[in-house]
């Protein structure tokens, strides 16, 4: 017999007392021990090897199996480096039968650990019939093999009837049991290890970049899409507007981060993507963020979750709806600002608002404001004639007018032209640029008009807003 199968001979049939106690042989004790004549020891180490010298560890459970093997941490430097430098390398783990699926590398790590430096709080001795303790037919079998050419096989049996959270183990070709604590992953399924961080981006700055997004799928009646313009982002489909910053930075937030309850599946086939609805997903989102392509869909609804698969990862997770709704039920109109124009008063050199075949014209002249002027920035001071030059009151009464206008709300979407005659028509220049904005108002339903800004239609606004903006046009003009 080799010398490494001899010593695995022993170590299936013996134990270490922790401490520096001397090995005591269990083929040397009482053949008639049982499990009521239990010896005790604090602590009983069954094996005596390091993470160092694992080869593989196998299990297979009532849920399948797996097998764990080691793998150095790329970013340690090499094994001769580590030699060189006389300190160990970083050693994490991976599942064969995972394939490239993330895993949780911290639990893969506490299972090995557990699993091939098993200890024992009581040793039972011999027992007579292993069928009591759940070991004829083990919840759980594992093979640990080590580099030497060693292996450390034991069976996994029934709860302790004394502490539920311990476990019956022998040796695979052993009578004598042991009570131990075991890590809850040797009798589970090889999606124990599965990672349940769906999504975790980060950015060196602290603030991740988003270039584009598009939401669709069987949710979506049209694909919503969000693009980077300068330094705002903006809806450029199926509608051109700007975007509301709250409920984009929620849907930014949802995508970046994401953690699932459960995984539900490794390796899917089709029939169970589509078991899953992911054939044809409820919601998509297709997104580049930190110049890096992402696609996370989300199928049907199980209870208050929903299936969800990233893009090129084999896996089918299990998240609450709470985490995904700020996008998976979002839509065009949600995500847009739901100003109809809102420029800065300050680059505004004329406001028109024509209503009843009567034009109201508000002209701005500014001036350089030379006490408050600096080298590096030009200050103005404002000053504003209404109708036939009437002056007026530019920072009371225009002002407060000009808020008012910008300050009109959409109140829900629409996409039909309007016909007929607009019933309010506003008109804005500008100082530093060149063009109008123009924004008409036309009376398409009981208190209700649809908004049309520079042709493209924006949405329905009530008739109190409109209203609003003619009646103050008309004080504007009129004050003393």
């Amino acid at each position: 017999m080799k010398t490494s199968t001899r010593n695995l001979a022993i170590v299936a049939g013996c134990i270490v007392v922790l401490g520096g106690v001397a090995a005591v042989l269990l083929t040397t004790g009482d053949k008639q021990e049982t499990a009521s004549s239990e010896t005790s020891a604090s602590t009983i180490e069954l094996v005596s090897k390091t993470s160092q010298d694992i080869v593989s560890m196998s299990v297979k459970n009532k849920k399948g199996g797996y097998t764990l093997v080691p793998v150095e941490k790329s970013d340690t430097g090499s094994s001769a480096s580590s030699a060189a430098s006389g300190t160990a390398a970083e050693i994490t783990y991976l599942v064969k039968e995972l394939g490239g699926v993330p895993i949780n590398s911290t639990a893969a790590s506490q299972v090995v650990q557990n699993g091939f430096s098993l200890v024992a709080t009581k040793n039972l001795g011999i027992v007579s019939n292993l069928s009591e303790f759940g070991l004829k037919d083990p919840q759980a079998t594992v093979e640990v093999a080590f580099k030497d050419g060693s292996a450390y096989n034991y069976k996994i049996g029934n709860p302790s009837a004394t502490d539920s959270s311990a476990y019956y183990m022998c040796g695979e070709n052993s009578d004598n049991v042991y009570i131990v604590s075991i890590d809850g992953g040797i009798l589970d399924s090889k999606t124990y290890f599965v990672s349940k961080t769906v999504m975790a981006v980060t950015s060196s700055s602290g603030v991740n970049d988003f270039t584009k997004i598009t939401l669709s799928g069987t949710n979506f009646s049209q694909p919503v899409t969000v693009e980077k313009s300068g330094t705002e982002s903006v809806i450029t489909s199926p509608v051109s507007a700007p975007t509301d910053a709250e409920k984009l930075s929620a849907v930014e937030s949802a995508l970046t981060d994401l953690t699932a309850d459960s995984v539900e599946a490794v390796n899917p086939d089709a029939a169970a993507l589509k078991s899953y609805g992911l054939d044809k997903p409820f919601a998509i989102a297709d997104f580049t963020v930190n110049r890096e392509s992402y696609r996370l869909l989300v199928g049907t609804k199980k209870d208050s979750s929903y299936y969800v698969k990233l893009d090129k990862v084999d896996a089918v997770y299990l998240v609450k709806a709470g985490s995904l709704d700020a996008w998976v039920s979002t839509n065009a109109f949600a995500l847009r600002s739901k100003d109809i124009l809102k420029p800065d008063i300050t680059a505004v050199k004329s406001l028109s608002v024509t209503a009843g075949g009567t034009v109201r014209t508000f002209a701005v002249a500014r001036t350089k404001d030379e006490t408050k002027s600096t080298q590096d920035k030009t200050e103005y001071a404002y000053a504003v004639t209404g109708t036939d030059g009437k002056k007026l009151d530019y920072e009371k009464n225009y002002t407060a007018y000009f808020q008012q206008v910008t300050g009109i709300q959409l109140l829900e979407a629409a996409d039909a032209t309007p016909a007929g005659t607009p019933e309010l028509k506003l008109e804005y220049t500008y100082f530093d640029k060149s063009g109008t904005d123009t924004a008409l108002f036309y009376k398409t339903g009981d208190r209700l008009y649809t908004a049309v800004v520079n042709g493209a239609v924006y949405g329905i606004v009530t008739q109190d807003d409109v209203q609003k903006i003619l009646t103050g046009a008309k004080t504007l003009q009129d004050e003393a």
